[in-house]
């Protein structure tokens, strides 16, 4: 009997560009090859890290912003995606991001069942999205138990990640580690230049610890503004915060880079200081690489990070423990990163997420509207 033929699943994001973590595990899907993937953009979207990912772009919608208007355009966009549904049965529509889900639940009150979505954000109108459980059943996937928690949604004993689909990254892609060469710890930081990544933070971190134990430290960062006008302010206020702490010397800020890689590679620890991370794919990284993580002790890091064997918590929004966590690590450099446990991280290997992702997919084209 011949092998089925893959779906083609269009994962909607309502984006402008290929920044940020949902885009980066959308690319790690892609390589897999075990489904077609299309992007639902918006339009004028650009591909700045990733080679070009067949798009599909829809009407304009603030992708992150659960609005009134947001709610409002899902339903423009909803339309367009059931005429891009409606023209091959073997078609799936996979909603990210806030407007995703919007998108997902106007689709299944259409009576569409090849919908998918996943939510990636600890939204602050939790009715919403236990509303939208209710509605999407088993259609609905969260990135983690962590994330089922803070909806208030049960989490099965004997099986807490039932029900998510994580992110993943590709797995064996690790640059050789370069050994640290002296007693400077070095630590590193991936993401976009906004608030909510509290990169501000881990300044005020730096700035805390010990005059003899600060020239030890140094802060490597890669990532820039992701567009807007409050993330280019955030950018500015960061070098300004730098100089004005008087950690010009151990703090650089490298911009836009297409891999962190590189920055992994020598590297000693990864940090992520955001309140509520959804589901870090930085972090997912850098435990491929080996790389130790200190993250704070909400979102997903909760479900990943497991101290002291791959890293530490320190408590959200807390730069004295931050600090204390740093000055630990500091004197203690020179005993390498940690030891990749394959089996725990199995789960986020983008073969394996693939193969959960088929299932999903092929139940709902087989599954008569």
């Amino acid at each position: 009997m011949p092998e089925p033929v893959p779906p083609t699943v269009l994962h909607y994001t309502g984006y402008d560009d290929d920044r940020g973590g949902i885009m980066s595990v959308v690319g790690a899907l892609a390589e897999t090859a075990a489904f077609a993937c299309v992007v639902g953009v918006n339009p004028g979207y650009q591909s700045r890290r990733f080679p070009a990912l067949r798009t599909l772009a829809c009407p304009r919608v603030n992708a992150e912003r659960l609005g009134v208007a947001t709610l409002w355009r899902a339903r423009t966009v909803a339309a367009a995606v059931q005429a891009w549904l409606d023209a091959d049965p073997n078609r799936v529509f996979h909603g990210h991001s806030r407007a995703g889900l919007a998108v997902a639940l106007r689709l299944a009150a259409r009576g569409e069942r090849r919908v998918v979505a996943t939510v990636h954000c600890y939204g602050r109108h939790r009715w919403y999205y236990r509303r939208a459980a209710r509605r999407l059943a088993d259609r609905l996937h969260w990135l983690s138990p962590a994330m089922k928690r803070h909806y208030g949604l049960p989490v099965e004993p004997g099986d807490p990640w039932s029900g998510c689909l994580p992110g993943c990254v590709p797995g064996a892609r690790a640059d050789p580690r370069i050994e640290s060469v002296g007693t400077t710890l070095r630590l590193a930081g991936v993401g976009t230049l906004t608030q909510w990544k509290r990169w501000d933070l881990v300044l005020e971190a730096l700035a805390r610890l010990p005059e003899a134990r600060r020239g030890r430290v140094g802060f490597r960062h890669i990532g820039g503004p992701d567009g807007s006008a409050e993330s280019r302010a955030c950018a500015a206020e960061l070098q300004r915060q730098t100089a004005a702490l008087g950690l010009s010397a151990v703090v650089e800020w490298r911009g836009e880079q297409p891999s962190s890689a590189a920055l992994l590679a020598e590297s000693d620890a990864l940090v992520v200081a955001s309140a509520g991370e959804p589901f870090s794919v930085a972090m997912l990284e850098a435990l491929f690489a080996g790389v130790p993580v200190i993250a704070s002790d909400s979102g997903g890091a909760q479900d990943l990070i497991v101290p002291p064997v791959n890293g530490r918590l320190f408590r959200t929004g807390d730069a004295a423990d931050l600090a204390r966590m740093i000055d630990d690590l500091a004197g203690a450099v020179g005993r390498g990163g940690v030891a990749i446990d394959r089996p725990a991280l199995q789960r986020f290997t983008a073969a394996t997420s693939a193969a959960q992702h088929v299932a999903i997919y092929r139940r709902l084209v087989r599954t008569p509207a």
